[in-house]
């Protein structure tokens, strides 16, 4: 009995150490963070040459948990580390309490077409804050419209052929995977406000009911993409729900229009005041209607002034990298970033006698997570773009890959708010 009470209390002291929310980076839309425990699975220890009596002991990790629109549990190798080893999407995922292990209290998240994985907390209150904080993002992503299915895409080497991919639909982001239970998508379509998607009428490549999305904003092979679903309602519904986040983009897009109008108009209307009292005339009763004129001008005379507040031009960057190459070796290339895009030459000779470039790499295209740095180096970039290709750069040291990474999230973050 006397055992109990101690654990009891050793668990209720633990538990105030460490609060799993204030851990987790409220801006970069986290909502809980800190250490799990997991086994590892049976699929992976059957092809390791264990010694004699080895077990399977369980592996500490970082935990992130982000809301709606992300809904996932990402794993990190530990706090510090830019990578994400895992991830486990949580819509319409179930979680509960299991039979603690190992002086570890067990807990399951648990999909239909996911399977199970099973987490170790350290002590009660912890799993169950975690059990909390999973199951509100659960609810909040299904409430919020979040979607997941089998559609095939068309697609392929020959862009003709229809292949089957696992869908998710959250937020903004429409993700397609090889297979439920992989980690990081295969590619990703962003419902901008320039998107639209509709039902085909017509039979497409053998599928009846077909839908398209089209980006305006493109002007190559993805700028129409094709969506076969097993029968009409499925695709009435993906089209409805894509309508819907598409719909919802351009709401936030003009809202922050309207914000930068008004805050330009703001700004006008306070400069106008300590300023031309006496070129108005004495007589004019109009007084109001002249200071609203005045301020529109002012808007329109410094409008570009005005969107470089509300929307920071970044500055370009130049220099060299190496390039892992297809063939397994470095390549030291001159590199430019600039406009929303990273290119590169052969040489800066090549580059300051406006040589075209060898390759272009547009940064609205690469893949949620990326750009990210190698776990392995510290001075090694890697590139994950939607047309499944990763880039890997090497930089000087660690300061020039920081310097690289900041101004590619720069430009990545100026055409998320451009869009």
């Amino acid at each position: 009995m006397g055992q109990e009470i101690s654990k009891c209390v050793e668990d209720m002291t633990g538990a105030m150490d460490i609060d799993i929310t204030e851990e987790a980076n409220k801006e970069d839309g986290e909502v809980a963070a800190g250490y799990l425990f997991q086994r590892p699975s049976r699929s992976k220890l059957s092809g390791l040459k264990k010694a004699a009596g080895a077990s399977r002991s369980m592996k500490k990790a970082w935990y992130v948990l982000r809301g709606w629109p992300d809904c996932k549990l990402t794993t990190y190798k530990d706090r510090s580390s830019p990578t994400p080893t895992g991830v486990i999407h949580l819509l319409k995922c179930d979680v509960k309490a299991k039979p603690a292990e190992d002086d570890k209290y067990h807990f399951q998240i648990h999909h239909s077409s996911h399977g199970s994985r099973h987490l170790f907390a350290e002590n009660s209150h912890n799993m169950h804050r975690w059990i909390t904080e999973i199951t509100n993002v659960v609810e909040e992503s299904s409430a919020m419209g979040g979607m997941e299915g089998n559609l095939k895409k068309r697609g392929g080497i020959r862009l003709h052929t229809w292949q089957s991919r696992w869908f998710m639909l959250m937020g903004s982001d429409l993700c397609w995977y090889e297979k439920p239970t992989d980690s990081f998508p295969r590619g990703e379509i962003i419902l901008g406000p320039q998107v639209t998607a509709k039902a085909c009428e017509k039979a497409v490549g053998g599928e009846k009911y077909v839908f398209e999305i089209i980006d305006e904003a493109r002007h190559d092979f993805k700028r129409r993409r094709e969506f076969a679903c097993e029968t009409s309602l499925d695709r009435k519904y993906w089209v409805e729900q894509i309508q819907k986040s598409i719909a919802s983009q351009k709401k936030i897009a003009n809202d922050q229009m309207k914000r930068s109008t008004s805050r330009s108009m703001t700004r006008s209307l306070e400069d106008s005041d300590g300023e031309g009292e006496d070129s108005r005339n004495e007589g004019d009763e109009d007084e109001e209607g002249w200071n609203l004129t005045k301020s529109i001008n002012n808007i329109f005379r410094g409008s570009d002034n005005d969107m470089e507040d509300v929307m920071h031009f970044p500055e370009p960057k130049l220099g060299t990298m190496q390039k892992h190459s297809s063939y397994l070796v470095w390549q030291t290339k001159y590199f430019e970033c600039k406009d929303g895009e990273l290119k590169y030459w052969k040489s800066q000779d090549a580059y300051d006698k406006k040589k075209p470039e060898s390759a272009v790499i547009r940064l609205s295209e690469l893949l949620k997570g990326s750009p990210s740095k190698n776990p392995i180096d510290s001075a090694n970039i890697l590139l994950a773009t939607d047309t499944d290709k990763v880039y890997s750069f090497k930089c000087k040291n660690e300061d020039d890959a920081n310097a690289w990474l900041n101004n590619i999230n720069e430009w990545q973050r100026f055409l998320n708010m451009k869009d």
